[in-house]
């Protein structure tokens, strides 16, 4: 009775690892499906606000940085004259918005020299809601939505 108890036992362990092994694998699809998302919103950020900056006459090269483990930001460039610096992301609410604001304020403390002239904190998203453009508008963010602008370039 004992040894058909452990071998029954055997079985359950063998199968539950098997769909333990079939979880792991399913995380790790997700995993990559999310990181390629995520690097096609930050491709398509630079470049809209690339875009829209060109189309003020202000010619600047925008990219993901990376000032130091604690500092890493979607959305960055200068040429003297501006910074624009931010966060690309899926969805977008006021939290967001006062989170990018503190963090680019961090940043600027930390690496004041990364922040010549006017800086433009800007912010890009398939998706925004009503409240955070509001707050948008309100802290002087550049909030782009898509391919349009939702709040006005604060240049």
């Amino acid at each position: 009775a004992i040894a058909s108890e452990v071998a029954g036992l055997k079985d359950r362990v063998g199968k539950l690892e098997d769909k333990v092994d079939a979880l792991a694998k399913d995380v790790r699809d997700i995993k990559v499906t999310l990181e390629n998302i995520t690097m096609s919103v930050e491709e398509e950020a630079n470049e809209l606000v690339q875009y829209h900056l060109r189309q003020r006459g202000i010619n600047i090269t925008t990219r993901p940085v990376q000032f130091d483990s604690a500092y890493e930001f979607d959305i960055y460039g200068t040429n003297g004259q501006y910074t624009i610096i931010g966060e690309a992301k899926t969805r977008v609410g006021i939290d967001v918005v006062r989170r990018v604001v503190a963090r680019v304020e961090e940043a600027r403390k930390k690496f004041p020299d990364r922040f010549p002239g006017k800086v433009i904190i800007t912010i890009y998203c398939l998706r925004v809601s009503p409240d955070a453009v509001e707050e948008a508008r309100k802290l002087g963010i550049w909030l782009l939505e898509s391919m349009r602008e939702v709040t006005p370039f604060p240049g």
